[in-house]
């Protein structure tokens, strides 16, 4: 198949504007829907995004369409590839998160169309198909209630996991698949109304983008948030967009507690933990060899060469054919039998930069008030290598958003995996950063040894802090200060922070041991009066502790403790605390409150609740 695709293309859109006339019943030029097809048959990454599209079609509104292109769709969904242990060579994405269940989704779906057919690329009958399908969805569904989601609050790809599981809920048959993805699309709904400041998902994510940290009306689940809390963000939706199915959606209703919970404004903490850290994952999960339980949840990790999944790797690299996937082509060099019991040792000596984009278990900590939002992953992994994780973040409008990163570049040069991390996005070494309320701490240490295809290491950190958009800035030193009405921000360097001279909005700090603090406040009148406040706090930095002498006293030891008034505070949390429930880790159900309105929801049980 052909492989060079760009990223342009490869993001493109993902649906079509006519799907808009189909759901109202009228016929439409149905061009859009051939292109789809072709990137589907092409077998580009990301034709798993455009396949949920023309299974929505085939389901919902083949009425409205000719023989001809009937037909064209039903080859495409005969023909493709549904996962990585059907024959073909190819360099589509299967394993993240997202992917997994977009495949599983469209696997079940077409398998149920045409369950007496041969599928020509697999050999199997639609119902074979289905029952595979069945159980892979299940599986995954379960790993989320349980654990959470390994992309933790992404912006990015939750509109990915939700648009499978609209075409779930819509098409599906079976009736234990539709009631707990019901369940799953309540929880990634709460998690975003929790973490959205008035409609906006711009919390800290285990997998987030430029424009997105940036520009929060850039959000690939913008529109989910305008259809659920209509903050008036945007006039029309873009039926482009994989987000289609969420407009299109018939059989499911968002629960009322959910449209209350992402209108609340009253000051509020939550706290999660998502996820799974690599050393958890025997114990959790059990035999790491086991491709269909573990190995999955290692590849939704993007796990691939740290020492503890390597040996998993390899084996689903041999059994799958993966040699010429352009992801995962580098892994052939790994590829002899010679080699596998020495591999977790090898990775280890090598040190591979590729450790760091394995996504591990986020304790997560966001404060909101009705003027401004923080949010953090507490002690995310410091020292370790990143990709795209972005750990902090502060959200003051719709256009003002500031957080910190130790800049770095991609690993590959290859369309399929360079971009990231970068300059904005992810980081290259991750630092030790914690929040509590309205301050937050990092301190970044990028001075550790070298690894195994990490390119140039950049000797400084530096700040996101969009000047022009702020009604007053001021910079002095190691400080530098922001009003936008009401709110104040502050940054505290280490070190002299300096303007980047191409962009204003870039803080620059120099050298290998930095450290950031930044504090919001709605407290004062004036900036003026904010910089005095800010100015007579004490600033300490010995032995690798930091400490911010405010309201409280703040202490923070790289890889160490962080503690408040000499207190040590965990920042290892259960699966939620927060004002509209606490959930156990590894629950058997959850119960939501908010105001007068109650969601329970019990995954085996498959009850779904409303009160």
């Amino acid at each position: 198949m052909d492989r060079d695709i760009t990223m342009d293309i490869k993001m493109g859109a993902k649906s079509f504007e006519g799907l808009r006339e189909l759901s109202r019943g009228n016929s439409i030029d149905e061009a859009d829907i051939i292109d789809l097809c072709e990137f589907v048959d092409r077998r580009y990454d990301c034709a798993d995004f455009r396949l949920i599209t023309i299974l929505r079609v085939l389901y919902d509104y083949k009425d409205l369409i000719s023989l001809e292109t009937l037909e064209r769709m039903e080859n495409t969904v005969l023909n493709f590839k549904y996962w990585m242990d059907e024959p073909g060579e190819d360099s589509m994405c299967y394993w993240s998160e997202n992917h997994q269940i977009l495949f599983f989704a469209s696997q079940y779906l077409a398998g149920q169309y045409a369950p007496n057919k041969k599928f020509l690329n697999s050999g199997l009958l639609g119902a074979e198909m289905v029952e595979i399908a069945k159980k892979r969805i299940l599986r995954w569904l379960k790993h989320r209630f349980t654990y959470g989601f390994i992309e933790w609050h992404s912006n990015t790809y939750y509109e990915e996991d939700i648009a499978p599981l609209c075409n779930l809920i819509d098409f599906a048959k079976d009736n234990e698949i539709i009631e707990k993805s019901e369940i799953i699309m309540d929880f990634i709904l709460i998690d975003m109304a929790m973490h959205s400041y008035k409609g906006l998902f711009s919390a800290t994510s285990g997998r987030c983008y430029e424009e997105q940290k940036k520009y929060p009306l850039k959000q690939d689940t913008l529109e989910i948030g305008e259809k659920i809390w209509n903050y008036g963000h945007i006039k029309n939706y873009d039926f482009k967009r994989i987000t289609s199915s969420f407009h299109l959606i018939k059989n499911y209703r968002v629960p009322k507690i959910i449209e209350q919970i992402g209108k609340d404004e009253e000051e509020s903490i939550i706290k999660t933990s998502m996820g799974l850290n690599l050393t958890e994952v025997a114990n959790e999960l059990g035999d790491l060899m086991d491709i269909e339980n573990v190995g999955y949840f290692l590849w939704a990790m993007e796990a691939f060469s740290n020492p503890e999944s390597v040996k998993t790797t390899m084996k689903m690299f041999r059994e799958f054919k993966m040699q010429k996937n352009d992801f995962l082509k580098g892994l052939k060099g790994f590829d002899k039998k010679w080699l596998a019991a020495a591999l977790p040792f090898i990775t280890k000596l090598l040190n591979p930069v590729t450790n760091g984009v394995a996504i591990q278990r986020a304790n997560t900590y966001t404060y909101k008030t009705k003027d401004y939002m923080l949010s953090t992953a507490q002690k995310y992994h410091p020292g370790s290598f990143g990709d795209q994780q972005h750990i902090w973040q502060a959200t003051l409008s719709d256009e003002v958003t500031v957080f910190t990163t130790h800049p770095s570049s991609a690993f590959f040069e290859d369309n399929a995996r360079n971009f990231s991390p970068s300059y904005w996005v992810g980081n290259g070494i991750l630092p030790h950063s914690v929040q509590d309320k309205n301050v937050h701490m990092s301190i970044y240490k990028v001075d550790q040894r070298k690894g195994y295809l990490e390119g140039k290491r950049q000797d400084f950190t530096h700040a996101y802090f969009p000047q022009e958009l702020m009604d007053e800035v001021i910079l002095k030193g190691r400080y530098v200060f922001g009003k936008l009405g009401e709110v104040m921000i502050s940054l505290i360097g280490k070190n002299q922070l300096d303007v980047n001279s191409e962009d204003s909005s870039d803080i620059i700090q120099e050298g290998k041991l930095t450290y950031w603090i930044c504090e919001i406040s709605t407290e004062f009148v004036s900036l003026d009066d904010f910089i005095s406040e800010i100015l007579s706090r004490k600033v300490s930095f010995k032995n690798l502790t930091l400490t911010y002498e405010g309201k409280s006293k703040y202490q923070l030891k790289y890889k160490g403790e962080f503690k408040i008034d000499e207190t040590a505070i965990s920042t290892d949390y259960e699966r939620l605390e927060s004002p509209y429930g606490n959930v156990v880790r590894n629950p058997e159900d959850m119960t939501f409150n908010y105001k007068n309105q109650k969601l329970y929801v019990h995954f085996e049980k498959r009850i779904r609740e409303e009160g």
